[in-house]
């Protein structure tokens, strides 16, 4: 999942709380009280992508770096 994918779907309020959640129960829960529903699947996928974005470091994969880039 690409970050200006979420931020168009969920909106950058949204994207702005993410940035606290580290896994994807908090995630879902953030993306719940906005009113959207989110698959397990996707808040693990939105929480390594937050987790990218607010700098925690680790080494990426291929996918996860074209992912990061949009190529």
């Amino acid at each position: 999942m690409k970050l200006d994918n979420v931020i168009r779907k969920y909106g950058r309020e949204v994207m702005d709380a993410l940035k606290s959640c580290h896994d994807g129960d908090t995630v879902k829960q953030v993306i719940s009280q906005a009113g959207f529903q989110v698959t397990d699947g996707e808040a693990k996928d939105i929480a390594a992508l937050m987790a990218m974005v607010t700098g925690q470091l680790r080494e990426l994969s291929l996918e996860e770096l074209s992912q990061v880039t949009g190529g």
